[in-house]
């Protein structure tokens, strides 16, 4: 059985970070460039002021980055996609055959959650245009104004043209998707770039899953409509390793910067939450009926945060560091005082938890196990020891991937331009 106190990365609907919101503290002259090989700037909007600071040769090396990005970015989604779709495809076939128990009422909520969310891509923009400014980071900003965005701005658009071939009114959607765009992300994962980009690529990660979700349920039933799915999907991926990529340059830039990475996982939300609080409440049961691979998530945000850690020692403390973000206790023990005794045991303590983290996802292969020498006699005693208490602390951990809380959504009358979604799909 899972020791609670031991879950990894859990869901966010448990607990919010001590405060929130963005900080712009440059007018004041508190970004400092204190050696010339440094640039540190200072950040409030946690539970204690820390500082932010990478090698000059870093920056050099995020800048190269970006800068190969843009000028080879993939290949884009564009208009006469989504145009040749409306042009020559019905999304009628589509109520057919539907998910197993899901609703058309409910098929219609999951593409209006992909629309809406993809459709506030401006808003995504500033927040981190924001505080890559505040941070001195011109290459994050960079990437978001000259990448980013151009490559975020149609993936509304496919859904937009399922919905209205579906009959939903065009007025309706064009509301609903301003609507969206008028609020305010309400993010709170932390506002450093570290904590930016490791946000970015877990929500990436769960983004092209859930357009993955979307097109494999319309695969057989309009495979056009699966086709534009799944080339968002294709562009999530992208990101999700972008993200990864500048993440796990700056750790290794500076190791101490993994607490942010922890940080960002501890307080991690969907922007939806925020943008659409009418669809999101309904999140977990529609993963459910699009039959989603809870273990493969684990497994996957798993790989992609060891890649960011670089060794498993960084993994083991990433865990530590997670729980105590969380002010989770791990049974009796506060979090402060779990992470005091792992620091006393030092790489060998953190090292044994982060080759736990990894078999625990099923990604053992990672490590050596050493059960057995390479001449396939049986390894040393104590290599067989701490292969035992690997195994049991990888018992110990939950990985928390599914969402554990469900909030019924309120009922809303639905809008005197459009029929009822089963209506719709009846029609069809």
């Amino acid at each position: 059985m899972p020791t609670p106190g031991l879950r990894a990365f859990p869901s966010s609907a448990n607990t919010r970070p001590p405060t929130g919101g963005f900080v712009d503290r440059t007018a004041g002259g508190d970004r400092t460039f204190p050696c010339d090989d440094t640039v540190r700037a200072e950040e409030t909007t946690l539970a204690l002021t820390t500082t932010y600071t990478l090698p000059r040769g870093a920056h050099r090396r995020l800048d190269a980055m970006v800068e190969g990005l843009i000028r080879n970015p993939g290949a884009m989604i564009k208009a006469s996609e989504v145009e040749a779709f409306t042009r020559t495809s019905s999304f009628a076939p589509a109520f057919d055959k539907l998910p197993a128990a899901m609703s058309a009422d409910d098929f219609i909520g999951a593409l209006k959650l992909a629309m809406l969310t993809e459709s506030a891509t401006e808003t995504y923009a500033v927040t981190i245009e924001e505080r890559a400014t505040t941070y001195d980071s011109p290459w994050l900003g960079r990437f978001i104004r000259d990448l980013w965005v151009p490559d975020e701005d149609l993936h509304h658009a496919p859904y937009r043209a399922m919905l209205m071939s579906a009959g939903i009114a065009e007025g309706e959607l064009d509301r609903e998707i301003a609507d969206v765009r008028a609020k305010m992300l309400d993010y709170r994962s932390g506002d450093t770039p570290v904590h930016l980009t490791a946000y970015g690529m877990i929500q990436e990660y769960v983004t092209d899953n859930w357009h993955g979700l979307l097109g494999r349920s319309l695969r057989e039933s309009v495979p056009a409509a699966a086709h534009l799915a799944n080339r968002i999907k294709q562009r999530e991926t992208l990101h999700t390793i972008w993200y990864r990529d500048m993440t796990a340059l700056q750790v290794e830039a500076n190791p101490r910067l993994l607490k942010h990475v922890a940080e960002a996982a501890a307080f991690f939300e969907m922007p939806g939450k925020s943008l659409v609080p009418h669809l999101e409440p309904n999140v977990p049961r529609w993963l459910d009926l699009l039959d989603n691979d809870f273990d493969r998530w684990a497994k996957e945000i798993t790989r992609l945060l060891h890649q960011v850690c670089g060794d498993t020692k960084r993994s083991g403390e990433l865990i530590v560091r997670v729980v105590e973000a969380r002010g989770t206790k791990v049974g009796p023990l506060p979090p402060r005082l779990v992470r005091a005794v792992f620091d006393r045991l030092g790489p060998h303590g953190y090292g044994l938890l982060g080759e736990a983290l990894l078999e625990r996802a099923g990604l053992g292969y990672l490590f050596r196990d050493r059960r057995q020498t390479e001449s396939g006699r049986a390894a040393s005693l104590p290599s067989r020891l701490r292969g035992m208490v690997r195994r049991w602390v990888a018992d110990q951990i939950d990985l928390g991937m599914r969402p554990t809380e469900h909030v019924e959504p309120e009922p809303a009358a639905p809008p005197a331009a459009s029929a009822p979604a089963s209506t719709v799909a009846a029609r069809a």
